[in-house]
């Protein structure tokens, strides 16, 4: 079961996966995005593995 704290943090690391987001607004390049995207996505794994299962993003917009 995901507690509510657990789901404030994918929904915070959803929105950082954004493209205006990972792109700081066109502001960074590509390869910064993508170090971005990295650690991102780093934490998302490490969230799922407490949590004890994968999370879609689509999962996460469907949350009431």
């Amino acid at each position: 079961m995901i507690n509510d704290q657990q789901k404030q943090e994918f929904i915070t690391m959803a929105c950082e996966l954004s493209p205006e987001n990972l792109y700081c607004d066109g502001e960074i390049c590509h390869a910064q995005a993508q170090r971005k995207y990295q650690n991102i996505m780093k934490r998302w794994h490490k969230l799922e593995s407490e949590v004890g299962r994968t999370v879609s993003e689509q999962e996460i917009w469907n949350w009431n």
